[in-house]
């Protein structure tokens, strides 16, 4: 994005009613918003809205998520080792009191009014605030941890309602997962019994020259979904497969221009399942600096 100067990238259809996306990049490449904006004809409303700031590693400090069907706001707040890996992240729940929002849940989040126009601004609430909602429990978290097992890296991550805390609850586990990796990709992911050492296979990871290939359920997994990654001669993502149980039933196209950007995304299902897919056509459209 950087070396290319992309300011921009709309992602949206030709229909009438829909969704659009929008992501927004700064000259360094990084993604600063991604927003999701649903419309009918001419009126449009907007669903999602991520906000991104980085600190001075390049590294992700804080993500705010705004969900406007609720006036609810997601912030989360990234804490990394001395190696530069993720070691913990807090997620705080806000309550922007959006009026004109029949979904407002009054009882969510701590309330901060007006906290989305803040976000939409660059801007943050003060460090003091995440403090305060950390001494008092008011918030989760999901904590990591990595060993090596055998030949393999693991990155285990287990997630706790720290809230929980609040209403007299011991035990603020919620789940847990473990990724092993090899040679830098990940090989399988386990699921833990909730949070006990015991765990079970659940996807299972195949590269090829660096790309991911296929993506599979454990075996023992009922109704088990693959995904498989075609690539062309850039090593540019041109299809991915969605089977399940065995049965092809949704497919994703890519086609880039001669620069090698992405032009567009179309999506194809199988009849049987349609209902599980929407069938439609992504087209791209960039601004640059």
């Amino acid at each position: 994005m950087k070396s290319n100067k992309v300011k921009s990238i709309l992602l949206q259809s030709e229909e009438k009613i829909g969704i659009k996306y929008i992501y927004n990049f700064n000259p360094d490449g990084m993604v600063v918003s991604m927003t999701s904006i649903r419309y009918n004809n001419e009126k449009t409303d907007t669903a999602f809205y991520t906000r991104y700031y980085y600190n001075l590693n390049r590294l992700i400090d804080k993500k705010a998520r705004i969900d406007y069907s609720n006036g609810i706001v997601k912030v989360s707040s990234f804490q990394y080792n001395k190696n530069n890996k993720i070691d913990i992240i807090r997620t705080f729940t806000l309550n922007a009191q959006m009026p004109n929002r029949p979904q407002n849940n009054d009882w969510q989040g701590k309330q901060f009014p007006r906290v989305d126009n803040m976000i939409l601004e660059g801007a943050l609430p003060d460090e003091s605030l995440w403090k305060k909602m950390t001494a008092n429990n008011d918030f989760s978290s999901m904590q990591y941890r990595y060993y090596t097992e055998n030949e393999f890296e693991a990155e285990e991550r287990t997630e706790y309602f720290n809230f929980s805390k609040n209403s007299g609850s011991p035990d603020t586990c919620y789940q847990k997962k473990t990724y092993y990796y090899l040679k830098g990709h990940p090989v399988v992911l386990f699921l833990h019994n909730d949070c006990a050492v015991e765990k079970t296979p659940s996807e299972l990871y195949q590269f090829k020259d660096g790309l991911l290939v296929e993506l599979t359920d454990a075996p023992s997994s009922l109704d088990p979904k693959t995904e498989k990654y075609v690539y062309d001669q850039n090593r540019n993502l041109k299809l991915m497969e969605d089977s399940w149980n065995g049965r092809k039933v949704s497919e994703l196209g890519m086609s880039y221009d001669e620069k090698g950007f992405l032009v567009s995304i179309q999506r194809k299902s199988d009849a049987a399942k349609a209902h599980y897919f929407e069938d439609r056509i992504l087209k791209a459209i960039y601004s640059f600096y």
